[in-house]
């Protein structure tokens, strides 16, 4: 198998941190747009495993992109930038919209997914590593 090229390494670092960069820009835009309009979900706390599972591929995301850049504690790291980035999305849907409202229980839901993937994360971080080595 050939090595590959230092220009095929930036171009699958550049992908993975676009598609990490848009997985942010969407998370943000579902949680500040208006969804008075959409289907309900008819299941009791649905909105709470939304934002759980969410802020858990949140975690996972951020923590891979700080991984490829060598962010010193990446998964550290990743758990902060995530329980904060969570806190000021429900600070901004209190103070930016009108048709949505800031949720301590939100908070919760996101930080126990948070938590959970930082969990499974720290157990499972040498396959991770060693499949996002195989890719790069």
């Amino acid at each position: 198998m050939h090595k590959p090229t230092k220009h095929w390494l930036v171009a699958k670092k550049n992908l993975l941190t676009i598609a990490g960069a848009g997985y942010v820009i969407l998370l943000t835009y579902g949680s500040l747009f208006n969804t008075t309009d959409l289907v309900e979900i008819n299941f009791k706390f649905h909105d709470k495993l939304i934002h759980f599972v969410a802020y858990a591929l949140l975690c996972l995301v951020v923590y891979v992109i700080f991984k490829i850049y060598a962010v010193k504690s990446s998964l550290r790291t990743a758990v902060l930038f995530s329980i904060i980035y969570g806190m000021v999305i429900e600070v901004f849907q209190m103070t930016l919209t009108s048709y949505r409202a800031f949720d301590f229980y939100d908070i919760a839901a996101n930080t126990a997914g948070i938590f959970i993937m930082a969990c499974a994360i720290h157990t499972k971080k040498a396959f991770i590593i060693n499949k996002l080595e195989s890719f790069m």
